[in-house]
């Protein structure tokens, strides 16, 4: 045998000893991956048609309520509570986060409640961002009416009315500094100094109407 020949069968022989060592010695972590989550094929039928699966010891029961599909988590060997999902568009999305649920794993998609709650909060939002646009014309609108107001009957009427409003702004200006921007918040606040300053303004016609209105009844008294 050549001693080229020899030299090859050594090497191939250290590096086939080397490939050996290194698979025998690496982690099992590494070597055996988990098993993906649970897939819809796991997914049995329970005795009331729902789809149900034992996933890692718990029971999961996919049942349908409140106009969705709710999860239900179990556990089989104890008495605790079982777990109670909000609704879902539909089973599949229900199946899913059961599984997500169960692995502490975030969701993926918002029960039915979570997007009703974001309806009324993009409602809410709109309302109250037509509320601040539209206010300074209704208190630009009042401040006249109290201007123009002949008698004291008149002025109260619009003073009712700027009370009214005061309270609104007050409830809009509340929930701003909960959920809107600066920007809002700004205008809220600048809506409550200007009703504010009405309702002062108000209050000095409403004197000076009183005023006059005492001062014939006076006049006379001095007459006689």
């Amino acid at each position: 045998m050549g001693s080229g020949l020899f030299w090859s069968l050594v090497l191939a022989a250290a590096a086939a000893a080397i490939y050996f060592f290194q698979k025998s010695n690496t982690p099992s972590a590494l070597r055996e991956q988990p098993p993906p989550p649970s897939s819809t094929s796991e997914w049995t039928q329970s005795e009331s048609g729902n789809p149900t699966q034992i996933y890692k010891g718990k029971r999961i029961t996919v049942f349908e309520a409140d106009n969705g599909w709710k999860y239900c988590i179990a556990h089989p060997e104890d008495r605790r509570e079982p777990y109670f999902s909000e609704a879902y568009g539909t089973p599949d999305i229900a199946q899913s986060e059961a599984i997500r649920h169960t692995e502490r794993l975030p969701s993926l998609h918002r029960s039915l409640p979570e997007q009703r709650r974001e309806l009324r909060r993009q409602k809410e939002d709109e309302e109250r961002s037509a509320f601040l646009s539209g206010e300074p014309h209704v208190i630009a609108s009042l401040s006249s009416a109290a201007a123009y107001a002949t008698n004291l009957s008149e002025l109260r009427k619009v003073e009712r009315k700027v009370e009214t409003r005061r309270r609104s702004i007050d409830r809009v200006a509340d929930s701003v500094e909960v959920y809107g921007s600066d920007e809002e918040i700004e205008r809220a606040q600048e809506l409550k100094r200007e009703v504010s300053a009405l309702a002062d303004r108000i209050q000095i016609r409403v004197a000076e109407l009183k005023a006059k209105r005492k001062t014939p009844a006076a006049s006379k008294i001095q007459d006689t």
